[in-house]
């Protein structure tokens, strides 16, 4: 997968739309406070806050791959490329 990603201050967003069923993923990487490190995280619109997938990275490219490779995760059920940017 391969998002486009669009910055606003210091983060960075993206839109994941499934190809299979159109559930519409939100991708957010942000640099954390006072560290080199980034934050990311993906939630589904319409879905409960807790199902949100999160974690850190070392930097804003890494965490851009891990919040893309959960959200694929996250409606795979097999097919690569079930996403099409938006």
């Amino acid at each position: 997968m391969s998002l486009e990603w669009s910055k606003m201050d210091e983060a960075l967003f993206a839109t994941a739309i499934s190809g299979r069923n159109g559930a519409r993923y939100q991708l957010i990487a942000e640099q954390l406070p006072d560290t080199d490190g980034w934050d990311w995280s993906v939630w589904r619109l319409g879905d409960a806050p807790d199902t949100a997938r999160h974690g850190d990275a070392p930097s804003a490219q890494a965490a851009i791959e891990a919040a893309e490779a959960a959200a694929q995760h996250w409606d795979d059920t097999g097919a690569p490329g079930s996403f099409a940017d938006s």
